[in-house]
């Protein structure tokens, strides 16, 4: 065989390049094409050569972790070693028995899932406390309960999903089943003031289990009673890993829709459902959802769905609507891009009082060839489906691939679309020293006067991702800086100007030739990354910063992590720094106002 370089490597790195990105197999951080990265293998060359090159046994890999491996190599090898001790000779090498049957290695913290906060787990008392609850708290025999579940929201006072069930089966000629009914009923929970509680919905449950049914119910639901029940005009969008997919969704809808004389668009691409009043749910490719007034946004198989198709496109479109709700479901996938995994791995992590997760999966360990297992992850259950997964798994047994799965390696395939497990792995520890402890940041924080106007001003955008406005105030002899966060530069501006101030405004150089500041007055700065984060550390250390308390700059500089190096501190993180850098430069303007001097000092670079 050949060795495992040189032209074959190059060959296999462009066949995995079309991949990214991807989960990494060893952190399950996200590979991208600009990280430096290694064609890995799940199963390791020393303990089976002979899948080198089988491309179902490759995975991207960061090269730093890849290149931790090595003792780990040596381990398998010697597994590996006392295997071959256990199993007959006459046993073929690619044997499922033999494959499967290795003896487990240890698992390292990088192997480690993530740890799952208190409370998610299904409580029945729970659910009795609370009269639109109380009715789920038995689960009937041919279904389950989720394996994850938000508790209520603490101001929730009741659901909708009620009277929303009962209209989608008569709309369906149906009767839901209870895992539907219950992500309905919790999807729908609302405040006194009849307000959603809930603006994301996070969903994920095995293959086949009628995902399409509720998005659709829902849909058409919310177009129908959402104007009356929320006081605006209903736009939906609809998107998901691609056309085809929300098209089915929506298509069984057609018919029903133009008997109560809705029009009907069924143009590929182009598919919508408007009523006379001009409530609409479109469906749209993932590059086409920018410019919406959305009220509800949908993305179907959000496993494969760009990050910036939620970043970028539907979450600002939901700003500043009544009720608005962003809803995320998938089944799982071993090669799920950060978009749904991501949320996933927050929403079982901490809890954002905002994120409604729903998950029905086999839980992290479990045994595969279980039936129960199978039933466990499966939200219905009937005969029908025992027999379906059971001839599922034999064929991945075999070694057969399931097209429907979408995956080369048939037991990943199986494993992620019938039991439902998403490679959530515990984040990546960052290495390097954090700026400064939470709780010093939290006793920095000072509320502006209702009535103060800013001193200083500062813009700087992150690649697209957001753009960072902030402000900084005087209070007594202290400047506080606020900082918040906007999709786009016009909205930044719009904020800036209504703040009330009127002096110069410090903008990222590259903001300069932006049409929506030609008419601000304001300052470019060409400072860079690094030097900004200094900046920002001398005025904590010198405690010349203190700041509002807002969640967008508090999170960005507890997660900001430095290295010592040869020309002063290095920044290693990689998360997004625009608003510290804005803040770095509000808050060192302010401070020079606050002297009292004719001349504007700037930070370093301005």
């Amino acid at each position: 065989m050949s060795d495992w370089s040189g032209r074959r490597v190059t060959q296999a790195r462009a066949i995995v390049s079309s991949w990214l990105p991807a989960p990494c197999g060893q952190c399950g951080v996200e590979v991208t094409s600009a990280d430096e990265w290694v064609v890995g293998h799940e199963v390791a060359r020393s303990l089976r050569p002979d899948l080198t090159f089988v491309l179902s046994n490759w995975r991207p890999e960061h090269k730093a972790c890849s290149d931790r491996t090595g003792q780990q190599a040596v381990i398998d090898k010697a597994f590996a070693a006392g295997a071959a001790s256990v199993f007959p000779a006459d046993e073929g090498a690619n044997s499922p028995r033999r494959l499967l049957s290795l003896p487990p290695r240890p698992r390292s913290a990088q192997d480690s899932p993530v740890e799952v906060r208190d409370g998610l787990l299904w409580q029945p008392d729970t659910m009795r406390a609370y009269p639109w609850l109380a009715g789920f708290a038995d689960v009937p025999e041919d279904a389950n309960p989720p394996l994850w579940m938000s508790p209520p929201h603490p101001e929730a006072v009741g659901s909708y999903g009620s009277d929303a069930v009962a209209w989608i089966e008569k709309v369906e000629r149906k009767t839901l089943r209870f895992w539907q009914k219950l992500a309905v009923v919790r999807q729908l929970e609302h405040r006194d003031d009849g307000s959603l509680c809930w603006p994301v919905v996070l969903e994920s449950a095995s293959r086949r289990s009628g995902k399409s049914v509720r998005i659709r119910g829902v849909a058409l639901w919310r177009m129908a009673m959402g104007p009356t029940l929320f006081g605006e005009k209903q736009e939906i969008v609809h998107t998901g890993s691609d056309i085809a997919v929300c098209r089915k969704a929506q298509k069984e809808a057609w018919r029903w829709c133009m008997a109560q004389e809705w029009t009907v668009t069924k143009g590929n691409g182009k598919e919508a459902i408007e009523t006379p009043e001009g409530d609409g749910w479109y469906v749209r490719a993932q590059d086409a959802c920018y410019g919406w007034d959305t009220t509800l946004g949908m993305v179907d198989e959000a496993w494969d769905v760009k990050p910036g198709t939620i970043d970028d496109g539907l979450e600002p479109s939901l700003l500043e609507r009544s009720s608005p709700q962003l809803h995320m479901t998938s089944t799982a996938h071993r090669r799920a891009r950060s978009t749904m995994r991501s949320r996933i791995i927050d929403a079982l992590t901490r809890d954002d009082g905002e994120t409604l997760i729903l998950i029905w999966a086999a839980p992290p360990g479990a045994d595969v060839s279980s039936p129960e297992v199978w039933r466990a992850a499966s939200p219905h259950w009937t005969p029908a489906r025992l027999k379906m997964i059971d001839a599922k798994y034999q064929k991945a047994l075999a070694g057969e691939v399931d097209p429907e799965a979408d995956d080369p390696d048939p037991m990943a395939g199986f494993v992620a679309q019938y039991l439902n497990q998403w490679p959530l792995r515990a984040r990546a520890v960052v290495r390097g020293d954090e700026l400064i402890s939470a709780e010093a940041w939290t006793a920095l924080a000072v509320l502006p006067d209702d009535e103060a106007v800013p001193v200083a001003a500062a813009i700087e955008s992150w690649f697209g991702r957001g753009t960072s406005l902030a402000l900084a105030y005087r209070e007594d002899d202290r400047v506080v800086v606020s900082v918040s966060d906007h999709p786009d530069m016009s909205s930044a501006v719009v904020a800036l100007r209504a703040s009330g101030f009127r002096g110069r405004t410090i903008l990222g150089k590259s903001l300069m030739g932006d049409p929506a500041v030609r008419k601000v007055n304001r300052q470019a700065s060409t400072q860079r990354t690094p030097a900004a984060v200094e900046d920002f550390a001398r005025l904590l250390t010198e405690g010349g910063l203190h700041h509002d308390g807002g969640e967008h700059l508090t999170s960005q500089v507890l997660e900001i992590r430095t290295q010592p190096g040869p020309d002063g501190a290095r920044l290693v993180s990689k998360g997004r720094a625009d608003a510290v850098k804005a803040a770095a430069w509000a808050c060192a303007a302010g401070r020079s106002a606050r002297t009292g001097g004719m001349a504007l000092v700037l930070p370093s670079g301005v």
